[in-house]
């Protein structure tokens, strides 16, 4: 039996990290009995004390404990743990000083104890090896799917009447994204007379540093902040959109941009972390930061539509590779190879 950490089924707002455990447990229950575990109530503060103190102590059998979010009880000795990324260790700036600090002291912990270790990309992988110094071996990549939900052709719901070719962000606000990048390329390409016909789209959760930024009033009126976007909403966002960007400094894997790419929506991407495994044309990357770059990039993507079509193509060839019953599939093998 296989005991698996639940506490990502609390969550009220799915980010990637909650997709991938809803999407990799289901199928892995299919073919391998699973025992679910919660905690009995919704509170950061007791979410964590579930975690580290009364979920270990409810194993009583000693079974093998999947954890797919990044965090599993420390004190408990069979754990495997999937650990998307190290944001948190490499960029503690971006975070309060509890988050970076918690996560600060678990996440080496976690890794070391953890009988083994699944990510989501050969770059999480050297970070793990390079900043946690765990064994190569103990590590494993596995790289994550798109749900079938992503495909081209579908209806945008009325409630989003935008009126013109729109270019979409979807994502978190916090600094690491650098949507601040995006934002600024899009206000120059419209001061240099591009991009006139166009809006742009940002859709995520608000973070307080995003207000810092300043915008042209010329582009103002062109750019509009959804908020957090309701899951059921996002193929159509995807499949609709123009261009997709995703200016991110560091990433574990990226699954907005391989949704955009199975949505028929060629991505631009920052030319960083493990955005350059996902995204693997040059032209379709741009130095982080960069913003004059990123500006050219759309204009010239946008101004030649046999040139994008033929992108397009490709980037739902390549994203038909990826599957949630393959990331599945190669995980359950890792599981039972343990147990």
């Amino acid at each position: 039996m296989i005991a698996v950490n639940g506490r990502y089924l609390l969550k009220t707002r799915i980010s990637g990290v909650e997709r991938y455990a809803q999407e990799v447990i289901k199928r892995i229950g299919e073919t391998l009995p699973l025992t679910l575990l919660t905690p009995k109530k919704r509170s950061t503060a007791y979410e964590h004390f579930w975690e580290q103190c009364l979920l270990p102590l409810s194993l009583k059998d000693r079974p093998l404990l999947f954890n797919p979010c990044n965090l599993a009880p420390v004190l408990y000795s069979r754990n495997v743990v999937v650990l998307h990324d190290i944001i948190p260790l490499v960029y503690p700036e971006f975070y309060s000083f509890g988050f970076r600090s918690y996560y600060g002291f678990l996440l080496p912990l976690i890794a070391q104890r953890a009988i083994h270790i699944v990510t989501v990309s050969k770059f999480s992988k050297q970070e793990i090896i390079r900043c946690l110094g765990i064994c190569e071996k103990k590590i494993s990549v596995v790289y994550s799917g798109v749900s079938q939900r992503f495909h081209p052709n579908q209806v945008l719901p009325p409630k989003y009447n935008f009126d013109r070719p729109y270019i979409l962000y979807t994502g978190s606000l916090e600094p690491r994204k650098d949507v601040g990048t995006l934002v600024r390329a899009f206000d120059f390409a419209r001061k240099n007379g591009h991009l006139q016909d166009h809006c742009l789209i940002v859709a995520g959760n608000p973070h307080k540093n995003f207000s810092q930024l300043d915008f042209s009033p010329e582009s103002t009126n062109d750019i509009f902040f959804l908020g957090y976007v309701d899951d059921h909403d996002l193929p159509a966002l995807y499949a609709n959109a123009e261009l997709f960007v995703y200016p991110s400094l560091y990433e574990g894997f990226g699954l907005p941009v391989l949704e955009a790419m199975a949505s028929g929506t060629v991505p631009l991407v920052s030319d960083s972390s493990s955005l350059v495994e996902i995204v693997r044309r040059k032209d379709l990357r741009f130095p982080p930061g960069n913003y004059k770059m990123l500006a050219q990039r759309i204009c010239d993507l946008i101004a030649d539509p046999l040139a994008y079509q033929q992108l397009r193509q490709e980037c739902l060839q390549f994203s038909s590779q990826f599957s949630w019953s393959e990331t599945a599939r190669n995980t359950a093998k890792i599981l039972t190879g343990i147990v």
